[in-house]
């Protein structure tokens, strides 16, 4: 390059002429394209996308490329993914369902959250799979969390981040203990049958003689009960969304389904107008704030900590006592398989087993001089 004051030649990219000291830059030509506004803008394709860059400096701009070309070759990170699946995918799920997949949304995101989800290996999923049932979680809860991570790195793949879902083949840990409540005994059980007129205590003895789900029972009108068949129309579920009741239609062709109305429950129902709800708050759903206020007053009325669930598995017991065949039981509790209900009469025959080897220890050692 030659000095545009002395004329001698100095180095292509002087700031100042080594001879003469006279400026060497303000006549020189650009490398960018500097806006009208003042700020400098290089426009580049990066893996396929036209992107523009601008910066008070070239320098500026130089380095914003960089720092792009750095992040496009390492892929978005686990937690941007995982975000805009989250944004996508709850709105389509029911409340109960966003309830459950929550917690496990937020492990995964905490776990993997700052790894590029380009980086993340099927052996990585698995190892956190099993150090996550290692905890003591149920099969269940571990299931939620397979399914969870499985669901978003799908999502990834739809939207071009990954070339194959790493989670696709990882199962969850084998022989997890299954979570099963406590069976009510049989003290509590008579309890809930002498409490009948205790408030909120129809609503138990209810559960106890139908084996309904909480939300299933408190969507009940007067016109499902038919007296004439000794049949209850299970129709519908109530679930909660923020204290708000709202009603749904039961997922699987097994939660829609009559069960019997036994003639020892059916003299204590009364009788309302058709629309109106049994269990309701002046006929009307109620409030998820509603129902905890009146479970928890009948609890301190009799002194018990049982929970609908429970109820529900002690309707199971009678069920198993009473000599029902495991496919019957399973139609008139509504599950969806019949491995759920020999799991409950597995866990209730386990129960009963123990139960009479306590009673025959004890006799023998009354017995015994």
């Amino acid at each position: 390059m030659i000095c545009k004051k002395c004329k001698k030649e100095i180095p292509e990219e002087s700031l100042y002429c080594n001879h003469c000291g006279a400026p060497q830059r303000r006549n020189q030509k650009k490398k960018m394209y500097q806006r009208p506004d003042g700020l400098f803008e290089k426009i580049v394709t990066i893996q396929g996308v036209r992107k523009a860059f601008r910066g008070h400096s070239e320098s500026e701009v130089m380095q914003k490329i960089l720092s792009y070309q750095e992040k496009a070759e390492q892929g978005r990170l686990f937690s941007e993914v995982a975000e805009e699946w989250k944004e996508e995918h709850f709105k389509t799920l029911a409340y109960n369902s966003k309830k459950n997949y929550t917690p496990a949304y937020q492990r995964a995101y905490d776990h993997f959250g700052e790894d590029p989800i380009q980086d993340i290996t099927a052996a990585q999923v698995g190892a956190f799979l099993e150090a996550f049932a290692r905890q003591g979680r149920a099969q269940k809860t571990v299931k939620t969390q397979a399914l969870v991570l499985n669901l978003i790195f799908s999502y990834a793949v739809l939207q071009g981040d990954l070339e194959q879902n790493p989670a696709q083949y990882v199962r969850a840990p084998k022989n997890l203990p299954k979570s099963c409540r406590e069976l009510p005994s049989d003290r509590e059980i008579t309890i809930v049958q002498e409490s009948i007129e205790k408030p909120f205590g129809l609503f138990a003895y209810f559960l106890l003689y139908t084996g309904c789900r909480r939300g299933e029972a408190l969507a009940l009108q007067y016109r499902d009960i038919d007296r004439k068949s000794k049949v209850i129309h299970i129709t519908k579920s109530v679930y909660y969304d923020n204290n708000h009741p709202m009603l749904k239609t039961p997922k699987t062709a097994a939660g829609k389904r009559d069960i019997i109305l036994l003639e020892k429950l059916a003299k204590h129902l009364p009788d309302g107008p058709p629309k109106a709800y049994i269990f309701g708050w002046e006929g009307e759903l109620m409030t998820q704030s509603q129902f905890d206020r009146s479970w928890k007053k009948y609890r301190e009325e009799t002194n018990l900590t049982l929970t609908p669930h429970q109820l529900r598995h002690a309707f199971a017991t009678i069920l198993f006592e009473a000599g029902i065949d495991e496919k019957d039981a399973q139609e008139l509790l509504g599950h969806t398989s019949l491995s759920m209900t020999r799991d409950i009469y597995t866990h209730i025959r386990s129960s009963r087993k123990e139960k009479t080897a306590a009673a025959l220890n004890q006799f023998v050692r009354d017995d015994t001089p």
